[in-house]
């Protein structure tokens, strides 16, 4: 029996142990499902609270190791709406069973596509990364970040769908890198994922917070 399967077991005791208790079980569900995008004790609690504000909701149940996660609410409750709240209040993304994770481009499905790495946390020259002729995505992130994993990928297919994209994907590092810094000071940048959206000519589209692909959407779309 793996490590994960014992925590699992765990929490479905813990849950069956409070039923018990509580003797609750009329109309009452029961959701089993992984959140992903989560890397340290304070996203699980952050994670645990925006489920909690669901309205319906029982109780919460996370595993920060397996990311196996726990709700008992009422009948009214749907899993499009812990989906939903997660999605609105956090930059992490609930899975149900036969749900899979967005993969990144293959370098097959790359070619072709205008998107360019730059990495080392530097202080950058947007004119000198904006494609000519093309509305240009900046996509900051860093290899720690949980949520930027989780939404690069939709980034990237972006370009698979308009061709008239291009993307650059810029490491920040860390948070005391000079290119950290920049962002912070002129542009305000909150947290990771973030991202910057220029047109054609260079000119600031927007900027979007979190994992929010769908706002990127819509900028794009404006133009």
């Amino acid at each position: 029996m793996n490590t994960r399967t014992i925590i699992m077991q765990s929490l479905m005791a813990s849950v069956m142990l409070m039923i018990a208790i509580t003797g609750y079980t009329q109309n009452r569900k029961t959701f089993a499902f992984t959140i992903e995008g989560m890397t340290c004790q304070g996203c699980v609690n952050t994670a645990a609270q925006t489920l909690k504000n669901v309205k319906g909701v029982d109780s919460v149940s996370i595993d920060l190791d397996s990311k196996r996660a726990i709700v008992i609410a009422d009948s009214n409750v749907s899993q499009n709406d812990l989906k939903d709240a997660l999605s609105a209040k956090t930059s992490f993304e609930a899975l149900f069973a036969g749900e899979t994770l967005l993969q990144p481009l293959s370098e097959e499905e790359k070619a072709g596509l205008d998107i360019q790495t730059l990495k080392g946390g530097s202080k950058i020259n947007f004119n000198n990364h904006i494609s000519k002729g093309k509305i240009t995505v900046f996509d900051f992130y860093a290899d720690w970040c949980g949520p930027c994993r989780l939404y690069s990928p939709k980034v990237e297919r972006l370009l698979l769908e308009n061709k008239s994209l291009a993307l650059r994907k810029v490491d920040v590092v860390n948070w005391q890198s000079d290119l950290a810094k920049q962002l912070t000071k002129d542009y305000r940048i909150p947290a990771l994922p973030f991202t910057l959206i220029f047109d054609n000519k260079g000119k600031l589209l927007g900027r979007v917070e979190g994992n929010s692909i769908g706002r990127v959407k819509e900028i794009i779309s404006s133009q």
